[in-house]
């Protein structure tokens, strides 16, 4: 298409135009390059809210902060928006630290989703003195997904050895009746973080199914017990500990089980009932935590 001349005149004015808008303004002047070099790095202490500053870049206490994390394992997402706020500082030497974050996914305008089903991601960064500051070493973000109700459970942090900690998580929920427990352990250290083991520590249908509770006390359930088996009759609960281990450098895991579960034996035989009172011994094999003996006698829900 030909071009007239007021066309090639109107052009050549927006062209000027748009290198007048494009032009480099003033630059900062020297005050404020005094500022930014006397600006001091690394956190002052090793508080949750100013380790928590320096991870994440405008955290402020008292106002939500969302952030993109490596999304949780399954989702088609390969991030997520996740509403952070600091958990605990664990103390792993004089000069080290982990701080441990977690968060539920954000909803939009700083709401948590926390719906039954719904998690919160667990992360720890390291941080390290020097010079009296402290400063960021390592990042572990999303380290898991755990937890009900945009809450990851109870965390709890245990020393193993000098410099070494476990980092617990325990949770559980309820669905329909039937009821789980579960723990999750990480070993921190100032190089990092490592998963250690994951185990179901608690189980029961007591409340799934009429009768069973009952049934489960010896007591006569009679108009229920027809519909009772050995995979929706169990009440199972258990409790685990470290304890030390000659050798090895890492103490061992113990998880004891106790409690009633209807049994059996063979498929179709008529119920009993079968006491639980058994242990399940983890060992460290020098890279995670491996059976060592016992089983795990809960049921999946």
């Amino acid at each position: 298409m030909r071009r007239t001349g007021f066309q090639w005149v109107a052009l050549a004015l927006l062209m000027l135009t748009l290198q007048a808008c494009q032009r480099p303004g003033p630059g900062p002047g020297p005050d404020s390059d005094t500022a930014a070099a006397s600006a001091p790095a690394g956190a002052a202490d090793d508080s949750p809210g100013a380790l928590m500053a320096q991870v994440f870049a405008g955290w402020k206490a008292d106002a939500p902060h969302a952030v993109d994390m490596p999304a949780e394992p399954g989702s088609p997402e390969k991030t997520s928006r996740v509403l952070v706020s600091p958990m605990q500082v664990i103390a792993l030497d004089a000069d080290h630290r982990a701080l441990v974050v977690a968060g539920p996914l954000d909803g939009g305008r700083g709401e948590p989703v926390d719906g039954h089903a719904t998690g919160a991601s667990v992360s720890v960064y390291g941080f390290e003195r020097r010079d009296g500051r402290w400063f960021a070493t390592f990042a572990r973000p999303a380290l898991t997904w755990t937890g009900f109700f945009g809450t990851p459970g109870e965390l709890k942090q245990q020393a193993l050895a000098p410099g070494r900690v476990a980092l617990s998580i325990e949770n559980g929920s309820c669905w329909q009746g039937f009821c789980g427990s579960w723990v999750e352990v990480f070993g921190v250290t100032a190089a990092g973080v490592q998963p250690l083991f994951n185990e179901r520590i608690a189980t029961s249908a007591a409340g799934a199914v009429e009768g069973c509770s009952e049934w489960l006390e010896g007591k006569k359930a009679d108009a229920a017990e027809a519909s009772l088996t050995a995979d929706n009759c169990f009440d199972i609960q258990g409790t685990w500990r470290f304890e030390a281990a000659t050798g090895t450098g890492w103490p061992d895991a113990v998880l004891t089980f106790t409690g009633t579960e209807a049994a059996q034996e063979p498929p179709g035989a008529p119920l009993t009932r079968r006491t639980i009172d058994e242990q399940r011994v983890l060992r460290h094999d020098g890279t995670t935590y491996r059976p060592l003996h016992g089983r795990n006698p809960t049921h999946d829900i």
